[in-house]
Order: structure tokens, then sequence, then C-alpha cells
């Protein structure tokens, strides 16, 4: 469960890291993969996942959406709250990194009330690049992490 709530939260995670449309390439990208994901839109995320993307334990691209797709039917709302961000580019490649909170409100239907977790933390580290002239992530590893770790 929690590695299925850690892919959750990767794919929850990018989605959420920026709020507004910044000239940065890595940083649209995190902002379209949250307005993605605030519309629960699995596909439209999925466009923006390398087709080579990789996980640290190995979850490919084709596992992190079917993931993605049974959370979006899971959940009634999620919410999420990013900081910490750090980006590091170098030239049409960058690494990511932040702390994700986690909130949601599951649908009371088949008992998933009481099976999902309502809350979790999360820190990741994101490699995205651009694959002929379009911003992908292309790799991610998380860690648990405390509430309010790495606030200013």
């Amino acid at each position: 469960m929690r590695a299925r709530t850690a892919a959750t939260l990767l794919v929850l995670a990018l989605a959420a890291a920026c709020s507004r449309k910044p000239a940065d390439p890595a940083a649209a990208l995190l902002a379209e993969l949250e307005a993605a994901a605030e519309e629960r839109d699995a596909e439209r995320f999925g466009e923006r996942l390398s087709p080579d993307f990789r996980s640290a334990d190995g979850l490919g691209r084709p596992e992190a959406l079917a993931q993605l797709r049974r959370w979006f039917a899971a959940y009634e709302s999620v919410g999420i709250e990013v900081y910490g961000v750090e980006t590091e580019r170098e030239g049409a490649s960058a690494h990511v990194r932040c702390v994700v909170e986690f909130s949601g409100k599951a649908r009371q239907a088949f008992g998933l009330g009481g099976l999902l977790p309502p809350s979790a933390v999360y820190r990741f580290e994101l490699d995205a690049a651009d694959e002929a002239g379009v911003w992908r992530v292309r790799g991610a590893a998380w860690t648990p992490a405390e509430p309010e770790e790495s606030r200013p």
C-alpha cells in the first residue's frame, strides 16, 4: 500500500509543484501536470510523462498511469500542498526536489473511506527533460517525510 500511495503522490506531486504559468520550462511542466491532476485527467497527465518514465523502484509509465486512474476513481476530492521546491537546471534537463503533502476524501462506495489514507507526506526527486520540444518527466524517486519538513 505504501508503494501505491507513493506512486500516486508522485503523480500528484508533479502536478502540484506550481500553480501559475511560468516562463521556465521545468516550472511550466509542473504547472501543466498540476492542471491535469486538478482536473483528474490521467491521460493529459500522461502526456507529460516520458514514454521511458521509470521510478526508482521500477514503476513504469503504464503502471503509474494505471495507478493514477485508480486513485482518481477512488477519491472524491484530492488536495496537495507542495513546498521546499528546489530546481537545478542544466540545459534541456532539470532535477527537481520537493515535499508534497497529500490529503483526500475517499469515495464512500465499497467502503473505500476506511481503506484509503486521508493524508500522506513524501519527499520527491524528479528528473525532467526536453524531449523533441516537449518537457517530460523521465524519472522519479520518493521517500516518506514528516509534515512541515523543509518549510521556510
